[in-house]
């Protein structure tokens, strides 16, 4: 499959709430209970979506023919928000392009952000391990969500301060 990696605008939210709803309901929903599933769909809905996407530091998505194929938001310059690929679209290698595309981005715009955190679902920590994250947690539940705190740091930086 052919993809782009381009900016996500207001005009793509609708696409990529679905993007990040189908994969969640097919691969991490049935971690989590039902009430919180009730509020990542929500939250995630088109309507919020578009007004939380242009205050992002980085919003992305990998753009093919037939569509959206994956989405990376991130919230914060070292929040990665929501990282989701349709589920028929994975090991495709969308899922590394989105972040390695976000973290060129925040290391040429914010150099001075040297950790970007996520909390991953359980399914999700082999990819995260896979791009370079690293669990700073162990699995832990709030509010019906599981998840595992994970960290990336930005070794160009890390190391270049380090030997100052």
């Amino acid at each position: 499959m052919k993809y782009e990696i381009r900016p996500l605008t207001n005009e793509h939210a609708a696409e990529a709430s679905a993007v990040v709803q189908e994969s969640f309901l097919g691969l991490a929903a049935p971690d989590w209970h039902p009430d919180a599933r009730r509020v990542f769909l929500e939250a995630t809905a088109p309507e919020l979506l578009q007004q939380r996407l242009t205050k992002m530091p980085f919003a992305a998505g990998a753009f093919s023919e037939a569509g959206i194929a994956g989405v990376i938001l991130m919230p914060e310059r070292n929040l990665l928000g929501l990282l989701f690929v349709r589920p028929r679209c994975l090991r495709l290698g969308i899922g590394r392009a989105l972040w390695q595309s976000a973290r060129a981005h925040i290391e040429a715009r914010f150099p001075e952000v040297n950790t970007v955190e996520l909390n991953a679902t359980p399914y999700a920590v082999p990819f995260y391990k896979s791009v370079g994250f690293v669990p700073i947690s162990s699995v832990f539940e709030r509010d019906g969500q599981r998840a595992v705190r994970m960290a990336c740091w930005l070794p160009a930086r890390v190391l270049g301060a380090s030997l100052l």
